[in-house]
């Protein structure tokens, strides 16, 4: 059976909803037509350069990002900028593009959830510390309790990086807060929560010296390796989805190269 750009739209918004979303978030249909059969989706954590020319490669006829491919207002669409250059690009090659962005940091089985499980948490529960696993931010426990070295190493490989920030506050890992891409707002909440950990990414200097204060330690496992993992996990939950209703799109998955690298 067919499906429209607007029939993957709602499947998204039921998926991802768009009330989670934080208020100042772009979410939904960003580019394209709503009444255009979609045959192939191509799923990314961001509208690239990188991924446009592989949706172009597999005939896509839409991509679902994580990072809004339209954040802040435009007031011009030309080339002259390279975001509004690719935007354009997209809709030539009649290509839209959906995100879901905080609404899947927050929701059930999102970008915090994938996160938690690939640390291995158990116990997970929301860092808002309101009785639901919805908002932004989880924290679970180790099985049992490991030094800060140690598991280090495990968010690595869990993560597949080569390399993280550590900043230690001397205490032993054993309650984790984690939060995918820049969570530093939210390290308050990790400290009241009582974790001794908090796995984030986009931790600046000052960022750092506020945890160590508060004497809790931070794992900068960046802001693209702490969120990458949800690409697969999304791609993989609507393709079922796709197929549980008997419609017949395929769902693939973009190469996304690592944005920051060790020289």
């Amino acid at each position: 059976m067919n499906i429209s750009v607007a029939k993957i739209a709602r499947i998204m918004s039921e998926m991802a909803p768009a009330r989670l979303a934080e208020d100042w978030d772009n979410v939904g249909l960003q580019v394209g037509h709503n009444d255009k059969e979609v045959k192939i989706i191509l799923c990314a954590l961001d509208f690239s350069a990188e991924v446009l020319e592989q949706a172009v490669q597999l005939h896509a006829d839409i991509i679902v990002t994580h990072h809004p491919a339209i954040f802040r207002g435009i007031k011009q669409l030309t080339d002259a900028d390279w975001r509004t250059a690719l935007l354009l690009e997209a809709a030539r090659h009649d290509i839209a593009v959906y995100s879901a962005h905080t609404n899947l940091d927050s929701v059930t089985g999102g970008v915090n959830d994938v996160l938690a499980s690939l640390l291995e948490l158990e116990n997970v529960e929301g860092l808002s510390g309101e009785d639901t696993l919805e908002g932004i931010g989880r924290i679970g426990t180790l099985t049992k309790a490991t030094d800060l070295e140690a598991f280090a190493g495990k968010v690595k490989h869990a993560l597949k990086l080569e390399h993280i920030t550590v900043i230690p506050a001397g205490r032993p890992v054993h309650k984790v807060a984690v939060c995918g891409g820049n969570g530093m707002d939210f390290l308050d909440y990790a400290v009241q929560a009582g974790a001794d950990t908090y796995v984030t990414g986009d931790i600046k200097y000052h960022d750092a010296q506020e945890a160590k204060g508060k004497h809790i330690n931070l794992i900068d496992a960046t802001h693209q390796g702490t969120e990458l993992p949800v690409v697969n996990e999304l791609a993989d939950r609507l393709a079922l989805r796709l197929s549980r209703e008997g419609y017949t799109a395929k769902v693939l998955v973009a190469k996304e190269t690592k944005l920051l690298q060790i020289m």
